[in-house]
């Protein structure tokens, strides 16, 4: 189980690749504790430290996730290991509603085993324990297609809700299903769900902010779209970094298989969830360009596709397949496991939070490379009021408590 990464990590400090995720979140879950669900009016508060009256709030996603966050921290405490729970049980429980759907396809115990080898990519071993939306939205999504399938309407209306309310990806997959040429009413229905979902989180960021775009929605909705790309961002850079990502992040044993499976079966189902995969990144290509797990929406075209290509396979095959899925890029995600970017904010946010008491301000004076990057971890791992200023001639004359990284 270590070797998989879905217990390895579990009591790493947020330090490493991409784990500003883990501090954002958790301080969100965090403060709903400390101020109430009706203080925060539900909405995802992102002040640090005593907060007494909420300011600024995250609305470019619902709050599914930091909810159920925060019910988690309030059974089992705040901490690391336990934010990384809630993204590991949605793991798990993707896997459980794969084997089902293997189960509802007639695969055999060896393709049940060759679909669940995309659990061995580094993908999936990795960011299993990165508390965010995709975690939830991978899992909403597989249950809404095996709902679909098995026509448990109740069940799959309930998916596309909790969906809804975990993120904006789990939306393009509903288009996709109607390859399937089942039940299209059901997708009508899908989709207007969705739509009411959608105004409701507008509606809520009106009542939160004062403005349906308020927190930044509108700027980070033409942001993901691209629509003011950054100087660095073109089309071409852009393909060559996800060909590069995806075989290391997923293999090229697996895509090779994927690949194989979706030209020689063509099975309908196959073909609607590589559209789901690719529809985030073509559609959001800033995001994906900037964050490489984003790419995560492919974990269940190609588990379904190594399923079908292994559907009448000798369990040779299958065990070396799965095999070479573990091996190819085991040391890349060797080297995932060790990142530690940032680290110095978070020995920075300890110290502080031993030294300052409760009720004070602590100072932080360093560059703007260091505080740029590294304040969210200072701030949620002191969890007190910190200033940040870039000049130590800047301190007031009554900062008592003075951290000047300068010196």
């Amino acid at each position: 189980m270590v070797k998989l990464g879905l217990i390895a990590l579990i009591n790493k400090p947020f330090i490493g690749h991409h784990d500003w995720n883990g501090v954002f979140y958790s301080n969100i879950a965090r403060n709903y504790l400390r101020l109430g669900l009706v203080k925060t009016g539900l909405g995802q508060v992102t002040d640090f430290g005593v907060v007494t009256q909420p300011q600024g709030f995250y609305t470019h996603y619902p709050p599914l996730l930091t909810l159920i966050m925060a019910g988690w921290f309030k059974i089992f405490g705040v901490g690391d290991w336990q934010a990384r729970m809630v993204a590991l049980m949605f793991t798990l429980g993707s896997l459980l509603v794969l084997v089902r759907l293997f189960n509802y396809l007639k695969f055999k115990p060896w393709a049940v085993l060759a679909g669940l080898a995309v659990g061995l990519t580094p993908m999936w071993r990795y960011f299993s324990l990165m508390p965010s939306q995709e975690a939830l939205i991978v899992f909403f999504s597989l249950l809404s297609v095996l709902a679909f399938l098995k026509q448990q309407k109740r069940l799959f209306y309930l998916s596309v809700v909790l969906n809804g309310l975990s993120g904006w990806a789990g939306y393009w997959l509903y288009p996709w299903l109607f390859l399937l040429n089942k039940r299209r009413s059901w997708l009508i229905k899908a989709g207007l769900i969705l739509a009411v979902i959608f105004l409701a989180h507008l509606a809520h960021t009106y009542f939160l902010t004062g403005s349906i775009i308020g927190g930044g929605l509108l700027e980070a909705l033409l942001l993901r779209l691209n629509v003011t790309p950054p100087p660095e961002f073109t089309w071409w850079n852009y393909l060559i970094l996800e060909r590069q990502r995806l075989t290391a992040f997923y293999t090229l044993t697996l895509l090779a298989v994927a690949a194989v499976s979706t030209v020689w079966k063509r099975e309908r189902l196959v073909l609607a969830l590589l559209g789901w995969g690719l529809s985030y990144p073509l559609i959001f290509s800033n995001v994906v360009f900037v964050h490489d797990y984003f790419n995560i929406f492919f974990i269940p075209y190609l588990a379904v596709a190594a399923a079908y290509l292994f559907k009448r396979s000798k369990p040779v095959l299958v065990i070396a397949f799965c095999l070479l899925v573990f091996w190819e890029r085991n040391h890349f995600y060797q080297a995932l496991t060790v990142t530690n970017s940032f680290q110095s904010g978070y020995e920075l946010g300890w110290q502080i939070n031993q030294i300052v008491p409760e009720s004070e301000t602590a100072y932080v004076v360093g560059s703007d490379e260091f505080l740029e990057s590294q304040n969210l971890f200072v701030s949620y791992y002191g969890d007190r009021k910190i200033i940040y200023l870039n000049d130590v001639r800047s301190l007031p004359n009554e900062a008592k408590y003075v951290f000047n990284l300068d010196k």
